[in-house]
């Protein structure tokens, strides 16, 4: 696969192919060789199948001005499961 880092740094690569985890934290970002030569007995190994990985953003923050105004014309999103359903609601 092919993991983006997004470090501008010039001495990171902004792509590395594999990336090992150790208690939370990275302990390497390079080449596939390099992450396995750090496995364990408990290892536990994800091929991401060729796939990009980019990293994730949690962002929680209200408009609460907006959503006062406009909760009941906006479209919910919770307690939707499936893809399915979610485009059903567009379409309706």
């Amino acid at each position: 696969g092919k993991f983006i880092t997004c470090d501008a740094s010039e001495s990171a690569r902004a792509e590395v192919e594999a990336v090992a985890v150790r208690d939370g934290r990275f302990v390497v970002v390079g080449t596939r060789d390099e992450a396995l030569a750090v496995r364990g007995a408990r290892t536990r190994v994800v091929d991401v199948g060729g796939r990009c990985v980019v990293p994730g953003l949690v962002d929680s923050h209200l408009h609460l001005i907006r959503a006062g105004l406009h909760f009941n014309l906006e479209l919910r999103w919770d307690g939707v499961r499936s893809l399915a359903r979610a485009l059903a609601m567009l379409h309706e």
